[in-house]
């Protein structure tokens, strides 16, 4: 029998609140329920922005907290939508976020192009060179990066280049 989740405002706890967005099990409907609850702390909502089973629509609603670990969470979830991802390369200034659109793979490879060429951060670019969706100019123009970040961005660019000639 699959468990129901409700929740009752009169018997609602910022505990309760917690243990729901920690959950894994925890539904989307009452994650974005917990997201715009004015009730509940940014540190509650940081958890429901990482878990795996929040919605695009609740990840942009939580856009508004901007927090270095909400904005983090929000850049690396697999949820967010690629033209969300583009937005926050274009408007974020903090490392971490940057590094986190850096590593996810939804971030298009426009945006992931652009972080490229404007950041100066060798966790930012080692990241870029790591991500499936790099264009393949954007990892030539990482060939002449530190040692690591060239390595990466090869070995990226050659494994595009073999899946290319497979398909």
């Amino acid at each position: 029998m699959e468990k129901t989740y409700t929740i009752d405002k009169k018997d609602y706890s910022q505990s309760k609140a917690l243990d729901l967005a920690q959950n894994p099990s925890t539904p989307s409907e009452v994650l974005d329920e917990l997201a715009r609850d004015k009730e509940n702390d940014e540190y509650i909502k940081t958890f429901i922005a990482r878990h795996p089973n929040t919605t695009s629509r609740t990840l942009v609603y939580l856009l508004k907290y901007d927090r270095v670990e909400m904005m983090g969470a929000i850049a690396g979830h697999s949820n967010t939508s690629p033209e969300i991802l583009e937005l926050m390369v274009r408007s974020s200034d903090k490392l971490y976020t940057l590094f986190k659109l850096a590593q996810n793979p939804n971030t298009p490879a426009e945006a992931l192009d652009e972080l490229s060429e404007e950041s100066d951060s060798q966790e930012v670019k080692l990241a870029i060179a790591q991500n499936p969706s790099t264009s393949k100019s954007t990892l030539m123009n990482l060939f002449d990066e530190g040692d690591i970040i060239s390595i990466e961005a090869r070995k990226n660019y050659d494994y595009q280049q073999a899946f290319n000639a497979v398909i």
